[in-house]
């Protein structure tokens, strides 16, 4: 059985839009499926256990935003029962299709649930009871997805269909006051005391922030997190280097050092936002497990 979580105020209202041309189709075609819509932040996660555990749905689709399919993701992880992830893009990032090779078109990306036979297995980040699907960021990072989140600019940018300009204006008013901080990274039992340090980003896959390759060479299913630290750079320096980020330029950056590794845990000298696919989800410390091929998605 076929299941679908959809969000209709994802992209400012392009989940609703997205879903009818979606309905449509599937009715021409006499498709058997469920349907779940929500209403609120959150929502979606308690949708997709409702499919799962009462309409027996075995496949079950997000059509929605970065937010939906985290989820989504979350909701059949906590059932604990067999069932493939699909996703429809419909959101302002859409880094999860970016980072998966999934098609941004809403058509073909049905198309390719509907026909496809082929079965891939994904790492998740689990953080506290919770997973991630994307990434986890802590520091300047978590104030900036904590500011974006917040601001009604981002409703505006969205219906200009320039939504990841809220993420870069976030970026310039947070740099005028963020304060960096000594923190301590753990990766794997090895200790770093990292100095003057601006973001902790641990990455499943190179997208981030609608636009941006954070880590570019991360792997959702290599069973490892790629794991970037910028530090020791002042704040013009930051704001120079940052279009270096669009393009993945920012590796060879002195300012930016990279690890890799299944268990990382991070501590701060003053508590820290953290956040998970997006949305803020607890602050420093915190510890991040990588769950090797734990997520089932269509091929």
């Amino acid at each position: 059985m076929l299941g679908f979580v959809v969000n209709p105020a994802a992209g400012n209202g392009k989940g609703k839009k997205v879903w009818n041309k979606l309905e449509r189709i599937l009715r021409q075609q006499g498709a058997v499926f469920q349907v779940r819509e929500t209403s609120g932040e959150g929502e979606a996660q308690m949708l997709a256990i409702e499919l799962i555990e009462k309409e027996g749905v075995n496949k079950i689709v997000a059509v929605g935003g970065d937010g939906t399919v985290s989820e989504v993701v979350n909701g059949i992880q906590q059932t604990e029962k067999a069932c493939m992830l699909g996703y429809v893009a419909a959101g302002s990032g859409n880094d999860f299709a970016k980072g998966h090779g999934w098609p941004l078109d809403p058509v073909r990306a049905l198309e390719r649930i509907v026909s496809s036979d082929r079965e891939i297995a994904i790492d998740l980040l689990k953080i506290n009871e919770r997973v991630a699907v994307n990434s986890v960021g802590a520091g300047f990072d978590g104030q900036v997805a904590k500011t974006t989140n917040e601001s009604g600019y981002k409703k505006w940018l969205n219906l200009l269909k320039i939504g990841k300009a809220a993420y870069i204006w976030s970026v310039i008013r947070i740099l005028c006051t963020y304060r960096p901080c000594s923190i301590t990274l753990t990766i794997d039992g090895h200790e770093h005391r990292v100095e003057h340090t601006w973001l902790v980003a641990i990455a499943n896959i190179p997208n981030y922030g609608g636009g941006m390759l954070i880590c570019p060479d991360a792997m959702a299913d290599d069973g490892y997190a790629e794991v970037c630290v910028v530090r020791d750079v002042g704040r013009w320096g930051l704001l120079r280097a940052f279009p270096q980020i669009f393009t993945g330029a920012h590796v060879q950056h002195p300012a930016c050092q990279f690890f890799r590794g299944r268990q990382i845990r991070v501590e701060a000298e003053r508590p820290l936002i953290v956040h998970a696919d997006g949305e803020i989800v607890a602050k420093t410390p915190f510890s991040v497990e990588v769950l090797p091929g734990s997520l089932r998605m269509i091929g």
